[in-house]
């Protein structure tokens, strides 16, 4: 009998590009993602059906970075595995910046534990889900998008120190005035494909320079940094200026949570893009044209780019009880600049972390039914 996982995507209201540097992030699961259907196969093969890419078969120990199926390869690399598995694979918005990669990732990897009687604790599942891109797959990520879609919950704010992999929700407002809107472009991004790894060499060059023994930007005291920044080369200024910003943004986008400040944490979303733009560089035209479209609709708290910000979406906070039509508002304009584009703007709703799914079962006449 198969079973079912659904790995939820995520969004980052505050912590953009610093959690590979330890930095403190805000973050959430919604309820869009990965569901993969799965069962057990006595070898050492991987059987895998995708609704979007197709289909492939590849032996345990097999890996080819360019594959659309490399995730399911390197989650097989860094388990002890005695058996294969047969799936079946689904997702929207691949490559949106919803961090459909950790979401997938984590799939194969809670599936393959599950078949193989493999015992892992939610820490260590993060830290697997670590190994498989930062090792394996060559990008320098952090912390931020395994612990957001392990620790996920429906009604509350994550704050999570990267640098200490801790997690704390923060309840939501009682008062549901808020909504999260998700505009994604319609332009895809990939960050093996972009100057996500470049950018992280940066920060770390930053880091040594301003302290010998630092390795990251987060072993690096906010005095220290404000009295030799500008002995530091522009680019490398510009990276770190980022870094210790956008931290003490989400400590200020932590207290405002607690506090309902809905206004003045939308400001900090503003604040952070801007940041992103002028001193991390990363936002592409498309991107900077859309969250400038976001800003100026009606009932819009704040936004800010999300993933990478080399492509992708604009994730904002606004009001509940315009969202709908703010939707619809921001859609059509952009659709009207850019008819060919297969853009997507809608209202996120909440979700819970990974989790299991209810098993299909299929009654005497072959129907399958929940």
């Amino acid at each position: 009998m198969s079973k079912r996982i659904f790995s939820p995507y995520r969004i980052c209201p505050l912590g953009a590009h610093i959690d590979h540097q330890g930095g403190a992030v805000l973050g959430r699961t919604i309820n869009l993602g990965t569901t993969l259907e799965y069962e057990p196969l006595d070898s050492n093969e991987i059987q895998i059906t995708s609704s979007q890419f197709g289909e492939v078969k590849f032996i345990i120990g097999e890996l080819d970075p360019a594959h659309w199926a490399r995730y399911a390869q390197a989650a097989a690399q860094i388990l002890p595995l005695k058996r294969g598995m047969k799936a079946q694979v689904s997702g929207s918005l691949i490559g949106a910046g919803l961090s459909s990669s950790a979401s997938v990732a984590l799939a194969f990897l809670q599936a393959l534990v599950d078949l193989n009687n493999i015992t892992l604790t939610s820490a260590q599942l993060v830290q697997k889900e670590f190994e498989l891109e930062h090792n394996i797959l060559g990008l320098q990520i952090g912390l931020l998008d395994p612990l957001t879609i392990v620790h996920g919950q429906r009604n509350a704010l994550l704050f999570m120190d990267t640098a200490t992999a801790s997690v704390t929700p923060i309840v939501d407002p009682t008062s549901s005035a808020f909504a999260w809107i998700v505009a994604y472009s319609g332009v895809s991004r990939e960050l093996t494909r972009s100057v996500f790894n470049h950018r992280v060499a940066e920060c770390t060059a930053a880091a040594s320079r301003l302290k010998k023994s630092a390795q990251i930007l987060s072993d690096v005291s906010p005095e220290v940094f404000k009295r030799k920044k500008m002995s530091l080369p522009e680019n490398l200024r510009n990276r770190a200026e980022h870094f210790f910003t956008e931290v003490e943004r989400v400590h200020l986008g932590r207290q405002a949570w607690q506090d309902q400040d809905l206004y003045l944490f939308g400001h900090l979303m503003n604040q952070s893009c801007q940041s992103s733009i002028h001193n991390y560089e990363s936002g592409s035209p498309i991107l900077i044209e859309l969250q400038e479209l976001v800003n100026g609709t009606d009932g819009v708290y704040g936004s800010r780019f999300s993933g990478g910000g080399y492509g992708g979406c604009v994730v904002a906070l606004a009001k509940r009880e315009t969202s709908e039509h703010a939707c619809k508002d921001i859609a059509g304009r952009f659709s009207r600049i850019h008819p060919d584009l297969p853009s997507n703007v809608f209202v996120a709703e909440m979700a819970d972390g990974i989790s299991p799914l209810p098993e299909l079962m299929k009654d005497p006449a072959g129907v399958i039914k929940l």
